[in-house]
Formats: C-alpha cells, sequence, structure tokens
C-alpha cells in the first residue's frame, strides 16, 4: 500500500501455532498457521475522528442492507456493505458515513438471533477463500452479543467492510462511532488503566431509563483535553435483559446503537470509545430493569496524543494457549503482539473453555497490574472484547484472576509514534 516506518518493517504473529492440544470449540476460530504481516498489509498511519453511532447495516431491517435485501447471514458466507447509509432503494440513495480517504473504522458489530454457536471476522473488503484464522465476536445460538472492532479500509475503494459468518444463520447490525485518516489532528494516548465508575460501592444501580454522568476530562487523569476516550464498560447482575448506551453528556442520546448488550444475571464487558460532551462528561444509560455499572478508563484521542493508528487489512493471530497450556488462576502470561517500536497496539482477546467465571486484565509488560479488568468470563463460554492499550517493547502482559482458561490475542491494527 504504502511506505511505513522502519519499526513496522515486519509484523508477525509471534505464537507457536502448531496442532491445538484441545480442540477449537465450534465458536472459536482455529489455531491459526503461522503468519506473517508486513509493512503492505498495513494502512497509511491516522488521527481519529469520533462520532455518534451511524447504522450501517442491520439484516433485519430492509433500509440498511444494500438492495433493500433483508435476510441474516448464511453459514460460511462472507457479506460485503459499504459504509453508506441508504435513504431510498428505488433508485438506489445513499449518503456517505466516513471520509473517502478513510483507512480504518472503529465499529459495534452485534450478532442477534443465530441459530447455532458460531463467530464473525471482520476485515477490509473483499476476503481471502478461506476461513478466517482469527474472529472478531465469539456467540452462542439464540443469544445477542456485541464487541467493538476496529476495521481496515482499503486505499482507492468507496469505504466499505466485510463480515464472514461461520456456522449456522445471523443477523449482523454495524454501528460506526469513528474512524481514522491521515491528517485528523485527535491521536491516540495511552493511560494506566483506572476506574471511573463502579456502582455496586459508589451511587447506585442503573434503574429503568436511568442515566449516570461522568466527569472523563479531567486534569488529574491526563485527559484535559480529550475529545475521545476508550473505555472498557461492563454490566454486572442485571435484574432483565437489556442494554448500556454510552454518549457524549449534552447531546440526545443516540436513536440508533447499543454498546453493552446483557441477559438478566450476566456480566458483560465491552470496549467503548465515546467523544466528550462539552463539559468533559459521558452519560451512561440502561434501558430496562436494574444494573450495576463499572467503567474503566483506557485511554483517549485529543490534541496531546501521540500515537497514529495502522490497520491490519487481514488480522493476524499473536497469541494462542490452545497449542501449549491454559493460564493458571492467578497466572499472568508475557506476550510478544508485535515487534518495533510502538506506542500501542489494538487486539481483540478471547477467553474459551474456562473452569470458572472469572476475569482478564490486559496491560503493558513492564507496568504494575491494574485494579481492572478487560473481559469478564463464564464457566464453559467463549467470550472476547476489544482491547486497546500500551505495548512495553511491542508485548503485553494478561493476567487470569480464577480458574484455567484459554487465552486468545488476535492483532488488529497498532499505534505508531506521529
Amino acid at each position: 500500500m504504502h511506505a511505513r516506518p522502519a519499526a513496522l518493517a515486519a509484523i508477525t504473529a509471534l505464537v507457536l501455532t502448531g496442532p491445538a492440544v484441545i480442540a477449537a470449540p465450534a465458536a472459536v476460530a482455529a489455531p491459526a498457521a503461522p503468519a506473517a504481516a508486513t509493512a503492505g498489509d498495513l494502512t497509511t498511519p491516522g488521527g481519529f475522528t469520533g462520532m455518534s453511532p451511524t447504522r450501517v447495516l442491520d439484516t433485519r431491517n430492509a433500509m440498511f442492507v444494500p438492495n433493500g435485501q433483508q435476510r441474516p447471514l448464511n453459514p460460511d458466507e462472507y457479506y460485503t456493505t459499504p459504509l453508506v447509509t441508504f435513504t431510498s432503494h428505488m433508485p438506489p440513495t445513499t449518503h456517505t458515513v466516513v471520509p473517502a480517504d478513510t483507512t480504518a473504522v472503529v465499529v459495534n458489530v452485534t450478532a442477534t438471533s443465530p441459530t447455532a454457536d458460531s463467530y464473525l471476522t471482520l476485515s477490509a473488503a473483499g476476503h481471502p477463500g478461506t476461513v478466517p484464522a482469527t474472529s472478531s465476536l465469539n456467540f452462542k445460538a439464540g443469544k445477542t452479543v456485541s464487541n467493538l472492532v476496529t476495521v481496515a479500509v482499503l486505499p482507492g475503494t468507496t469505504p466499505a467492510i466485510t463480515v464472514y459468518n461461520h456456522a449456522g444463520t445471523t443477523d449482523v447490525v454495524l454501528d460506526v462511532v469513528g474512524y481514522y485518516r491521515a491528517g485528523a489532528t485527535d491521536k491516540y494516548a495511552p493511560l494506566t488503566p483506572s476506574r471511573l465508575v463502579d456502582s455496586r460501592s459508589d451511587g447506585g444501580r442503573l434503574g429503568q431509563d436511568g442515566v449516570r454522568s461522568v466527569q472523563v476530562a479531567r486534569p488529574e487523569l491526563g485527559t484535559a483535553d480529550a475529545r475521545a476516550v476508550i473505555l472498557n464498560v461492563t454490566a454486572t447482575e442485571g435484574t432483565a435483559e437489556s442494554f448500556l448506551a454510552v454518549y457524549p453528556t449534552g447531546t440526545e442520546r443516540p436513536f440508533v446503537g447499543s454498546n453493552v448488550n446483557f441477559g438478566a444475571g450476566k456480566t458483560v464487558p465491552n470496549q467503548v470509545v465515546v467523544p466528550v460532551g462539552a463539559d468533559g462528561k459521558i452519560d451512561v444509560y440502561n434501558h430496562v430493569g436494574s444494573v450495576d455499572v463499572v467503567v474503566d478508563l483506557v485511554g483517549y484521542y485529543g490534541p496531546s496524543g501521540t500515537g497514529l493508528f495502522s490497520a491490519l487489512g487481514t488480522p493476524v493471530r499473536a497469541y494462542d494457549t490452545r497449542s501449549s497450556a491454559a493460564v493458571e488462576p492467578g497466572g499472568t502470561r508475557t506476550v510478544p503482539v508485535v515487534q518495533g517500536q510502538v506506542v500501542g497496539a489494538a487486539l481483540n482477546v478471547t477467553a474459551t473453555e474456562p473452569t470458572t467465571d472469572g476475569h482478564l486484565t490486559v496491560y503493558p509488560a513492564a507496568a504494575a497490574r491494574p485494579d481492572t479488568s478487560n473481559l469478564n468470563f463464564t464457566a464453559g463460554l467463549t467470550v472476547a472484547n476489544s482491547v486497546t492499550t500500551r505495548t512495553d517493547d511491542g508485548r503485553v502482559s494478561i493476567y487470569n484472576n480464577d480458574g484455567y482458561t484459554h487465552v486468545i490475542a488476535d492483532l488488529t491494527g497498532v499505534f505508531v509514534a506521529g
């Protein structure tokens, strides 16, 4: 595509990926063969622009699909969708959602009404003709699950992305929440993860149609000029099936889009990227029932940031313990996810075959472990979540607080100094 800094001359999936000790469940992409991602796989480094969630695909609704042909995705199907909104299909009339020179988009992807355990993989438009070696979202039959995913956009084309469904049929919803492009002034700034809200000990639960405002632009956190923040938002112990929506304070709650979908009694996290309101705050909304909410701040975008993002056209598998041994209770693995000097990395982290309920924490390899979590999991289930983090010499640490679990990390892109 374009020339890259020397530090990115070779970005390599470094994990040994021989035959798995434990067979891969149907809902998890199989261990990848050894693979290397070169500079040619990376998009031009770009700054970030946040936006209100904009729906570009909803396979349940004829107004949100190309040609007005609503239907779920089929097994082993690659489905390419343009990043536009449709105002009419007769004749086709669209509005562009992101600029033509967009290099990557941040989307909240939701699988709903699936007929089988499966996974989705999001990638740049087009496909290699083989089953993807990585996954973006894992789900169980009949469940609604969401994840935040960053996806490359190929240069010289109308912005579009491809969604792959592995098994069964499922409806898919895509909401764009931001994009990267060369010349955008807001850059990535990694932070030591810090807990901003835990309603179990501070402020009480969110009730039906409840809203809680959170101050995220704070000088003591280094976020005084933040224009968008990267959060990990967790819903826990909800009394009903519901969703959380996160949006800038002082603006209307988005008409479409949710950030965390959860069932009664479940603990569900999701990474959230959201613009900051004029007063430096964001709002967290709960739809029905009551629920406890945990909000962890992990990074931000603003003029004082230092990182420009380069996305991989095809994500690569950087780590997979199914080729060796599960992570033990209280265990920490140091993982080389990328070669070269980078500011940070964007990962999709999956826990699979856990023996008990627990959580994972992902953080820079040389840093002290923070008192936060990136991924909460339930015994026996496969759960994925997006992670954006600073790296130390291309390495991160992954901590497992309880039970045994296999851990998978897929690299979707890197932040370079710019």
